[in-house]
């Protein structure tokens, strides 16, 4: 690339025109149009970087993040459950007809073995137990998720109810189940890690539309969809 060269006239002490010529570098012609460039540009067309959000980039929904009790709970009551259900517009066939369920924002990860979601930060099974099992099978199922590191983590746990209640849809799929159909259909109904009292646990009927609780000795069996 040739120099850019300038010729300036100018006068000498004698009163003599003389030209002197100036090499303009094509560095300095760059900083000179950078320089010209932000003199000109107003300053509020500058565009700022967009912010994170809870979004699905290829649909635009924008989701707001709701808590969900992540710990068990011993003694959980009807009405505990109900008031619950109410607070947070989950949808119980039962206890909270009306509740319009959460708006997810679900994405497929590890190559289909598991499924998180944004809208309440947490990550599922995309499947679950390939069979039924009891209450104690269930926490073995648990443990050894653990031990194997399934899908790369040793940190799976049973769902309380109200996480398993987030899965809830107010509208049957084709599946025939109220869940969304980015979930295995085989896990119709689930265990949760709450407890009703003494000998009882909390489920979660997706065939159904709602949640109840059921006894844990051997002969009540449920599948497991694991959460983290």
């Amino acid at each position: 690339m040739k120099d850019l060269v300038l010729k300036k006239t100018y006068r000498n002490t004698n009163g003599e025109d003389m030209k002197r010529s100036h090499a303009l570098y094509p560095g300095s012609l760059v900083l000179l149009i950078i320089l010209v460039l932000i003199a000109i540009v107003p300053a509020n067309s500058i565009v700022s970087a967009p912010m994170e959000t809870d979004a699905i980039e290829s649909t635009g929904i924008v989701v707001t993040a709701i808590f969900l009790r992540n710990t068990p709970e011993n003694g959980l009551s009807p009405e505990k459950i109900q008031s619950v259900l109410k607070e947070k517009g989950l949808f119980d066939s039962r206890r909270n007809p009306s509740g319009k369920g959460i708006t997810h924002a679900y994405e497929i990860q590890k190559a289909g073995k598991f499924v998180h979601d944004r809208a309440v930060h947490i990550t599922w099974q995309q499947s679950g137990s390939q069979k039924e099992m009891n209450y104690a099978e269930a926490k073995h199922y648990i443990s050894q998720l653990n031990r194997d590191q399934f899908a790369g983590y040793n940190d799976w746990r049973l769902p309380t109810t109200e996480e398993a209640m987030s899965l809830m849809q107010s509208v049957k799929k084709r599946s025939g189940l109220n869940i969304d159909q980015v979930f295995d259909p085989l896990q119709e109904r689930i265990w949760t890690s709450d407890i009703r009292k003494e000998g009882t646990a909390w489920v979660v009927r997706f065939d159904s539309g709602y949640c109840d609780y059921a006894y844990t000795d051997a002969n009540i069996k449920y599948h497991v969809r694991a959460v983290r």
